[in-house]
């Protein structure tokens, strides 16, 4: 019994990921492939001065219910065409890492995400969730590059 392909679509629910978009569905189309739709949650790093008072900062719950919103309105503006061929995901964690590894655990066709591009010193302080994707990926990654940046 054959099984339909996964094609893993991150997001970080800005406007630079809805790039990828239009290839998301041309691939979901072209393999007949279901789009899980995945926000990473990232780990919450407190910083403060010593002469600040304590932060109060949201728990796990308060931190995944806020990404499932988010990421329901996301799905809602920007995937309503694809039908009943989306699933949403949040995870919680660093994001590279969470993609790749919801990746493997859904046995991914693909990977469809976008990148901003970055290059030179900004990316070595931005850092590149797309280019460590790359590189650690299960499966094959179609990057696209974000024309605004």
């Amino acid at each position: 019994m054959a099984t339909t392909p996964v094609i893993v679509y991150p997001t970080d629910l800005s406007n630079t990921s809805q790039a990828a978009l239009p290839w998301v569905r041309r691939m979901a189309d072209a393999l007949g492939a279901e789009v899980h739709c995945v926000f990473v949650v990232e780990e919450l790093q407190p910083y403060a001065a010593l002469d600040m008072a304590p932060l109060t900062l949201p728990d796990d719950e308060e931190i995944r219910r806020s990404g499932e919103q988010g990421l329901a309105r996301y799905v809602k503006a920007h995937l309503s065409g694809f039908g009943g061929r989306v699933q949403q995901a949040v995870v919680k964690g660093y994001a590279a890492e969470e993609i790749v590894r919801y990746a493997a655990a859904h046995s991914a066709e693909m990977i469809v995400m976008s990148t901003h591009g970055y290059t030179g010193v900004r990316r070595v302080l931005m850092g590149s969730t797309t280019a460590e994707v790359l590189r650690k990926a299960p499966c094959a990654v179609l990057s696209v590059r974000n024309g605004d940046d």
